[in-house]
């Protein structure tokens, strides 16, 4: 007799897994990272709230110095908002302020440079833990994924709900 096919899941139940593959992917992708890696990124990080990360992520990738306005864009966030957590930022050795000589309101910020070589250090053991948790996807599966996760970051279109 044969199987009766499976029902498809309902969005619910998909959205539910999606929960659930969250801390096994987590682990998946820490048990990629050797031991003593960890413990650096740990040392490093332990003391940057995620907001603070992602001000980090954007001043690694923009290469240089940018002005306390764009970041506060950037994040959407207010400027004094902006204000607060590159003073933490400061504190913790992580950026550096710098001043126009044309216009010394105008502040930039960016990495410093031993924050800019643990922060490249930590992007390329992330590469290489994203590489090995996607390993047994192939080059379309991959393609896929990233388009779809790209989806889910742009910002919700009028009409459409967060």
């Amino acid at each position: 007799m044969a199987k009766e096919p499976t029902p498809p899941s309902t969005r619910e139940d998909l959205l539910q897994r999606l929960i659930c593959m969250q801390p096994v992917l987590r682990h998946r992708f820490r048990a990629t990272i050797p031991a003593d890696a960890q413990a650096s990124m740990r040392e490093t990080m332990e003391e940057v709230t995620a907001s603070q990360l992602e001000a980090l992520m954007l001043l690694h990738q923009a290469g240089s110095a940018v002005s306390m306005h764009q970041l506060a864009e950037a994040q959407a966030i207010t400027p004094s908002s902006a204000t607060q957590l590159v003073d933490r930022l400061v504190r913790l050795g992580l950026v550096e302020r710098l001043r126009e000589d044309e216009d010394r309101r105008l502040v930039r910020v960016q990495l410093s440079e031993a924050a800019r070589q643990r922060f490249e250090e930590m992007m390329r053991l992330h590469l290489r833990s994203l590489a090995a948790v996607t390993d047994q996807l192939s080059d379309g599966d991959l393609r896929t994924l990233v388009d779809l996760l790209a989806r889910l970051a742009q910002p919700a279109s009028a009409g459409h709900p967060a």
